[in-house]
């Protein structure tokens, strides 16, 4: 063996001897040897966390959409205690919907964190009670107290946003 083939070999083991699983690959670490950088970005590991980000990405703009979909029905609720029944009862059907689908992929998403399972239930709880309380005529008395009642539930849905790391 020449020392060329050798000094070859050796360059061979010790590159494969620094394999970096992908996992394990971090494009933030600045202490890391230009080897390892290499070896990042040749098995993909680079590539795996750049597509892990974007779903995250493209999951939190959805929840984001979500949530404006809710403030955009509670305002149409709002606004519709000063009107017919019907309508009334339209708004309030598509702020439990939007609502409902929020909560739901919230909890697919944030299954495992206490405090937010705790804001989400409170929310349940609350879209539950307005679901159980039937849409009446409307008198001053029934109008404030449902204007009392958007205003509470657009304030728990600010808390749960604002614990999520949404901007409003």
């Amino acid at each position: 063996m020449t020392l060329k083939q050798l000094a070859v070999l050796t360059a061979l083991l010790a590159l494969s001897g620094c394999a970096t699983k992908p996992g394990e690959c971090d494009a933030t670490n600045r202490d890391s040897s230009m080897l390892t950088k290499m070896n990042c970005d040749y098995s993909g590991g680079y590539s795996d966390q750049v597509k892990q980000k974007e779903l995250a990405l493209t999951a939190s703009r959805q929840e984001n959409a979500m949530f404006l979909q809710v403030y955009e029905n509670i305002q149409a609720q709002q606004l519709s205690t000063k009107t017919d029944l019907a309508s009334q009862q339209k708004s309030q059907a598509a702020l439990n919907q939007s609502l409902g689908q929020l909560l739901t992929s919230l909890k697919a998403r944030r299954g495992n964190e206490t405090q937010i399972q705790k804001q989400i239930a409170g929310l349940e709880q609350q879209l539950n009670a307005s679901q159980a309380t039937p849409t009446t005529k409307a008198s001053p008395a029934t109008l404030a107290a449902k204007q009392e009642q958007l205003k509470a539930l657009q304030k728990k849905v600010n808390q749960l946003q604002f614990s999520l790391g949404y901007e409003e």
